[in-house]
């Protein structure tokens, strides 16, 4: 078939013996027809590659690589690629048979548009409906998306619901950061939204199933705090970060600083040294500074900067009375400071556990 109109539909898999033959069924029994499936076994050692040999649909493009992670076996298959449109399916999820019709024809009498998500449902192991993606996200949003996915990742939940003229990932280029192991489409959509202009299809065209192999739920602490802090690091670095309002900048640093690094002091430090900290509001830096400080308290570590961020809040807003308390705690009552702080910390946790809402402390 002619590459035009074509969507290239990729899908890393990974010992996913147990869902890929369904996952790939709903592409075959697409309304459109004009697709091509690209399908990177990531070094399976179940039957994965045998039960791929089954496919013998041409429009099908099976490639195999040693083991090397998601983002590496999603950027193989951008390489293989000749469509139009890049669309996303795991080898766990699937499609509605009538998801790439309406997204392609929702594109195609919409040519200002890059791109275009929709709405579907999270299926549990023997395919039961539990909620709509709808209810876990903000949103929906069109147009200029970047403000609001670097605000968090919940604006697409899964990249399955999303098509996009693939033209702008070659043109850019844009590639899955191999690095992250936990969110890699995240911080990928986050350099998409740069450069696009999103619509939104109220369509329920796909199903994203939650089981207890998901990536996401058997990824050890470490690794996903230190994909989640590229991600948001990676954000940060991004030229169109100093255009986000004050409080989208502000929670993407709390994010970083106060949730994420918190057990790296020196990385923390650095960041506050950056210029991209220097740039936001006086009065967020100080705060930032202090809870940062009385984030390391709480988890009782031996921080050699706290001293010294509390000083610098102080000289960038010598009037917080917060700060004035904290400071002279730390310098007299050491000891108990730990206690104090941890007390107040567990009587508001669930009112201030997010980095999206307003702090309050």
């Amino acid at each position: 078939m002619d590459n035009q109109g074509r969507v290239s539909i990729m899908m890393p898999v990974y010992n996913g013996e147990k869902y890929i033959q369904a996952a790939i069924q709903s592409v075959i029994l697409q309304k459109y027809q004009n697709w091509e499936l690209i399908v990177v076994d990531d070094g399976s050692s179940d039957r994965t590659p045998m039960l791929l040999e089954n496919f013998t649909d041409k429009r099908i493009k099976v490639i195999h690589q040693v083991n090397q992670g998601e983002a590496t076996a999603r950027n193989t298959a951008l390489k293989y690629m000749e469509g139009e449109y890049l669309a996303f399916l795991d080898a766990d999820d699937m499609f509605f048979p009538e998801f790439l019709e309406s997204m392609v024809n929702f594109l195609i009498n919409r040519p200002t548009l890059d791109a275009v998500y929709c709405d579907g449902w999270y299926i549990d192991t023997n395919d039961n409906y539990l909620e709509l993606l709808s209810k876990q996200r903000r949103g929906p949003f069109q147009n200029d998306l970047f403000e609001a996915l670097v605000r968090a990742s919940d604006v697409f939940g899964p990249p399955t619901c999303t098509i996009i003229r693939r033209k702008i990932i070659s043109i850019n280029p844009i590639e899955f950061d191999p690095r992250i192991v936990i969110g890699p489409d995240w911080d990928f959509f986050i350099k998409v939204a740069q450069v696009t202009k999103w619509g939104y299809l109220d369509l329920k065209g796909v199903k994203y199933r939650v089981h207890q192999t998901n990536i996401t739920l058997t990824t050890s602490t470490t690794k996903r705090l230190e994909s989640l802090a590229l991600c948001r690091e990676n954000t940060i670095k991004n030229i169109r970060f100093d255009d986000c309002a004050n409080e989208v900048k502000y929670y993407a640093f709390y994010d970083l600083l106060v949730n994420i690094l918190y057990a790296q002091p020196k990385r923390q430090e650095e960041w506050f040294n950056s210029i991209q900290f220097s740039k936001i509001l006086k009065k967020d830096r100080a705060k930032l500074l202090r809870l940062t400080a009385a984030e390391s308290i709480i988890k009782d570590q031996s921080n050699p900067f706290v001293k010294e961020w509390l000083q610098k809040s102080l000289t960038l807003n010598p009037t917080d009375i917060k700060t004035c308390l904290l400071f002279l705690l730390v310098i007299l009552f050491p000891n108990i400071t730990h206690k104090i702080l941890l007390m107040r910390h567990n009587s508001v946790q669930s009112a201030n556990n997010s980095p999206f809402k307003i702090d309050s402390k």
